[in-house]
C-alpha cells in the first residue's frame, strides 16, 4: 500500500475516533490495542491488519469503508439516524427491521407507480 492511502485511510480512522468522543488511548483501550500503534495508523506510517480493522470498526460502529475508501455521500446523509439506531436496545431490532422492510417497500411501489405514469404520459 502506498504512503499517501495509508496517509489517507489514518486521517479517516482519526476523523471517526474523534467523531466517537475517544482519545488514542481509549480507543486503544476499547479495541485492545497500544495507542502508540493507532498514532501510527493515523499518520499513516503504519497499515491495519484485517483483524485490527474489524476489532476498530466494531467499537466506533463504522463500516470498514469508511475507514478504507471514505464516507459515501449517502452515508453522511444518514449518519444521526443511524446513530441513534445504534444507541437502542437490542430487543427492539426485530421490530425495527419489520417497519423499516413496510416503508421501503411503499417506497419503491410508489416509485414503480410514478415511473408507469410517467411511461404512460
Amino acid at each position: 500500500m502506498d504512503l499517501e492511502t495509508k496517509v489517507q485511510i489514518g486521517r479517516r480512522l482519526r476523523k471517526k475516533r474523534e467523531q466517537a468522543g475517544y482519545t488514542r488511548e481509549k480507543l486503544g483501550e476499547l479495541c485492545n490495542l497500544s495507542p502508540r500503534f493507532i498514532a501510527n495508523i493515523e499518520f499513516g506510517d503504519s497499515s491495519l491488519s484485517l483483524d485490527s480493522l474489524m476489532t476498530i470498526c466494531r467499537v466506533l460502529s463504522c463500516s470498514s469503508d469508511d475507514i478504507l475508501f471514505g464516507d459515501s455521500l449517502c452515508g453522511e446523509a444518514w449518519a444521526e439516524t443511524a446513530s441513534r439506531l445504534s444507541r437502542l436496545d437490542i430487543a427492539y431490532q426485530p421490530a425495527l427491521d419489520k417497519a423499516l422492510q413496510g416503508i421501503l417497500e411503499t417506497i419503491i411501489k410508489a416509485e414503480q407507480r410514478g415511473k408507469e405514469k410517467d411511461a404512460a404520459e
